[in-house]
């Protein structure tokens, strides 16, 4: 995963995003924390903490 992209995320803490992952799946939610691996996300849909590989990551958008 591109350095630009790892940097963005762990400047992003608290804010919105929506990302789809290699295999097909679509996550909207906050930002909770990010490091050189991992990616947690407060996932809107189910109301849950999910845990993401950042190397599984296709598309990413962050909010304002």
């Amino acid at each position: 995963m591109s350095e630009i992209i790892k940097e963005r995320l762990k400047n992003s803490v608290g804010k919105d995003a929506e990302l789809f992952t290699l295999n097909g799946f679509r996550f909207f939610g906050k930002i909770i924390n990010s490091d050189e691996k991992y990616l947690e996300i407060l996932d809107y849909k189910t109301d849950s903490y999910k845990i993401i590989i950042l190397s599984e990551i296709k598309d990413l958008e962050i909010g304002k």
